[in-house]
């Protein structure tokens, strides 16, 4: 996608939303991008999300590399990540999102890659996420891999973001 037209980020992200929505599900070959770039086999503990709606499904993973430690995040003012790699054990919680019921916190420092959910990407690397900051927060200062997957009609838009907006290291678009 090459420009859209918008005088702010969130008439942008409300674009980017129902773009989105049309738009048939390529989770699978990004999937199959991220295993094949074998960019996540250095690391043993990754943080990941549990998908919404529309959104990228990189849960695959989870399957590919039993090995690993995965952490999904909770959300209360503000984000923190615990391990769980059973699929079964989340509940919908806080913006209808399923989150992990363990109480097996992992502080930042201890995961190695972060895998994030986007709702658009900038030319630039920029992350552009729902708007309430938290994995800008979280993230920021964090010196290890960051990566996300996009629908390539989602990714290299022509916006400027904040300063403190996430750039990300890899994206895999499909």
């Amino acid at each position: 996608m090459s420009s859209i037209v918008t005088s702010s980020k969130k008439e942008l992200r409300k674009s980017l939303l129902n773009k989105r929505d049309t738009l048939k599900d390529v989770s699978l070959s990004i999937v199959r991008a991220i295993i094949d770039s074998k960019i996540l086999e250095k690391y043993h503990t990754i943080g990941i999300y549990y998908p919404l709606k529309g959104e990228i499904n990189l849960l695959p993973l989870l399957d590919y590399y039993k090995d690993k430690s995965f952490c999904f995040p909770k959300t209360e003012d503000v984000i923190s990540f615990y391990k769980e790699n059973d699929l079964n054990n989340f509940s919908e919680k806080k913006f209808h999102v399923l989150e992990p019921n363990s109480n097996n916190y992992i502080p930042r420092d201890r995961i190695e890659c972060f895998i994030v959910p986007c709702v658009g990407i900038t030319r630039d690397k920029k992350r552009i996420g729902y708007g309430k900051g938290y994995y800008d927060r979280y993230l920021a200062g964090y010196k290890g891999l960051k990566l996300a997957g996009i629908y390539k009609e989602l990714n290299n838009i022509d916006f400027k973001c904040d300063e403190y907006d996430l750039v990300l290291d890899y994206v895999f678009e499909g």
